[in-house]
C-alpha cells in the first residue's frame, strides 16, 4: 500500500485557520436565555429589584421631608410601584423563585429596609399615618358648595368600602388577595375624610397582616371574626365624628 506523505502544516496556514474559527464564534450569537419564559422571568425579577431601590429611595425622601408641598406626587407613586410589585408577584413562577421578600433582599444583598416595610405594609406612609382627629376636608359650615360635595363624596366612598368588605368576610373571604385591596380602599377612603378615628390603628395592623399572608395562606375562622369585630369598631369610630 502506498503510503501519503505526511505534510506538516505551516504556522502560517494553522494561523489563518485559528482566524477564521475565532471569527465564526464572534459572529455567533449565543442566547442568554433557553427560552422565552426564562427571559420572561428574569426580566421580572429584575424589576422587582428596581421597584424595591425606588421605593426605598422615595421613603428616604419623605423621611427627610422632601416632599412636604408635594405629597400626593410620593403617595401616588409609591402606591403605583406596590401596585406594580403585586401584579408581578401574581406569577406563580415568578412568585416560586423570588420566594420571599425577607429572602430576596438578602440573596441580593439589597440594603433597602426602608422599602421592605413599606411594601410589607402595602400603602404609602401618607395613608397610614395618624393626623389626629382635624378633618382631611373642610367640614365647617361656611365650606364652599366644591368642599361640601367632596366631602360627601369622600363619606360615601367610606361608607361602600366599609360595607364591602364586611359582606365579602361574611362571604367567607379569607385570603390576602380578596380582603387586602377591599381593606386598603376603607383606609384611603377614610383618609380624604379624618386624618384619625377610633379602631383606625387596628385597620392598618390588618393591613400589614394581610399583606405578609403567603399565597397559600388564608384567615382562620377566629381571625376572621376578629377581623370583622375591629372593622365594625372603625365604622363607628369613622360615623361618630360626623355627628
Amino acid at each position: 500500500m502506498e503510503q501519503l506523505a505526511y505534510a506538516p502544516a505551516t504556522s502560517r496556514s494553522v494561523s489563518e485557520s485559528l482566524i477564521r474559527r475565532a471569527k465564526q464564534s464572534l459572529d455567533h450569537e449565543i442566547p442568554l436565555f433557553e427560552s422565552n419564559r426564562q427571559r420572561d422571568r428574569t426580566e421580572s425579577l429584575a424589576e422587582l429589584y428596581s421597584i424595591i431601590v425606588a421605593i426605598n429611595v422615595l421613603e428616604k425622601s419623605f423621611i427627610k421631608d422632601k416632599f412636604h408641598d408635594n405629597e400626593e406626587y410620593y403617595t401616588n407613586t409609591v402606591m403605583r410601584l406596590i401596585n406594580q410589585y403585586n401584579l408581578i408577584l401574581k406569577d406563580d413562577e415568578i412568585k416560586k423563585e423570588f420566594d420571599d421578600l425577607d429572602k430576596f433582599v438578602q440573596r441580593l444583598q439589597l440594603d433597602c429596609p426602608l422599602a421592605v416595610k413599606r411594601i410589607q405594609i402595602g400603602l404609602p406612609a401618607t395613608a397610614t399615618q395618624s393626623h389626629g382627629s382635624s378633618a382631611a376636608v373642610n367640614l365647617a359650615p361656611s365650606a364652599s358648595g366644591s368642599e361640601i360635595a367632596l366631602k360627601g363624596k369622600a363619606i360615601a366612598e367610606a361608607t361602600g368600602s366599609f360595607i364591602t368588605l364586611m359582606d365579602a368576610i361574611k362571604l367567607n373571604y379569607n385570603n390576602k388577595e380578596q380582603l387586602h385591596p377591599l381593606l386598603t380602599d376603607i383606609v384611603t377612603s377614610t383618609n380624604k375624610v379624618f386624618g384619625d378615628y377610633d379602631g383606625r390603628a387596628k385597620l392598618v395592623q390588618w393591613l400589614i397582616k394581610l399583606n405578609n399572608l403567603k399565597l397559600n395562606e388564608s384567615l382562620t375562622e377566629e381571625e376572621l371574626k376578629e377581623f370583622l369585630w375591629d372593622i365594625d369598631v372603625a365604622y363607628k369610630g369613622f360615623f361618630s365624628l360626623l355627628e
